[in-house]
């Protein structure tokens, strides 16, 4: 569809494109299917109150931040503390389902490795947690600072600190290790 073909062509636009990331992102930060639903139906409805000009070519940014916005309120009603919080992942927000199947054992390998990244992620702090969310997501720094309303610098800090404390994780040692194994074998 064209962004010219009708008034709010280019929000429609963005439904198609970000719905999806959107939604995981706000599974992960609120824990809650029907919530995070909320928040992205929020993000798309203030979309609308939007110009195209208003927005510009930012609208991943913004509608990220939008959302997070909405995310926060839901768990400030909720009676938990900011920083985002204590959200609990849950292994549908991590994971989308695979379009093809891999053979048995590599699907079991995949799913301990998820396993193992989700209860790894949970052990971060919150802001580093939400960075790496982001980062994952392909946010540059600029636009995780913008999202998340921290400087470019402190993005930076927490995805190093973050991805640092992932690799000197004993697990993970232990899984490059079985790598090695495996690679050696």
């Amino acid at each position: 569809m064209s962004s010219g073909s009708e008034p709010h062509g280019w929000v429609l636009e963005a439904v198609d494109q970000f719905e999806q990331p959107l939604t995981r992102y706000a599974r992960r930060l609120l824990g809650d299917v029907d919530l995070a639903a909320d928040a992205v139906q929020h993000a798309f409805v203030k979309l609308c109150e939007q110009s195209r000009i208003t927005v510009g070519d930012r609208i991943a940014p913004w509608l990220f931040r939008v959302c997070r916005n909405r995310a926060v309120d839901h768990l400030r009603r909720a009676g938990r503390e900011m920083p985002l919080l204590a959200a609990e992942t849950t292994t549908e927000a991590l994971l989308d389902p695979v379009d093809h199947a891999p053979d048995p054992s590599s699907a079991a390998e995949a799913r301990e490795l998820a396993q193992r990244l989700r209860l790894l992620m949970k052990s971060l702090p919150a802001a580093q947690r939400e960075t790496i969310d982001l980062w994952c997501e392909g946010f540059s720094y600029r636009e995780i600072a913008e999202i998340s309303g921290r400087t470019e610098g402190n993005v930076r800090v927490l995805a190093h600190r973050g991805l640092a404390a992932l690799r000197k994780h004993p697990m993970v040692h232990h899984l490059s290790l079985r790598e090695t194994t495996h690679d050696h074998a």
